[in-house]
């Protein structure tokens, strides 16, 4: 019988029970790429201030199939971002300063190869890791599952909105 890869996480505790999914040098790298792509504000601070990275590590070490697709997307898309950066300036995309990496990286998302596969699936990641936490909730507005004193109802134009679709559906 097939053991399986275990149970999940227990989500009150924020550590997963299985290794990261990247090494160290793939760790700065999803610091200064996460930077770039959403950089932080005065009042939002950067992906990688809000723990951007272990979320992207613990994303790629996890046993399941859509993770461990992302983590051959991901990791490889890391190797050939350094490669764009040595074969252009010589150095690993995190030791090149910020014009230079914005170069590589505009780049990457100006193509419509593989590359370009990598750097929608990253940014996807990205945002979402960011907005599910605490400083992303407040970014967006988004204040939760909380008590109201009372319930106002759903507003009339999106009440209209459901009640033509229903229709559309003979319900």
């Amino acid at each position: 019988m097939d053991e399986g890869y275990g149970t999940d996480p227990n989500l009150v505790t924020p550590d997963a029970p299985w290794p990261g999914g990247l090494n160290d040098q793939q760790k700065k790298l999803v610091a200064v790429l996460g930077d770039i792509i959403l950089p932080g504000t005065d009042e939002y601070p950067a992906p990688s201030a809000v723990g951007i990275v272990k979320f992207f590590d613990e994303w790629l070490g996890a046993p399941y199939r859509t993770q461990q697709k992302d983590k051959v997307t991901i990791t490889t898309g890391l190797a050939m971002v350094d490669q764009a950066s040595q074969q252009q300036f010589g150095l690993d995309f995190v030791d090149l300063n910020g014009s230079q990496q914005r170069v590589v990286v505009d780049q990457i998302a100006s193509t419509t190869a593989a590359d370009r596969s990598f750097f929608v699936r990253f940014r996807s990641l990205l945002l979402n890791g960011y907005y599910t936490t605490d400083i992303g909730f407040k970014a967006i507005g988004y204040i939760g599952n909380v008590p109201l004193h009372e319930f106002p109802g759903v507003p009339p134009e999106t009440q209209r909105i459901i009640d033509d679709e229903l229709r559309k559906l003979g319900l």
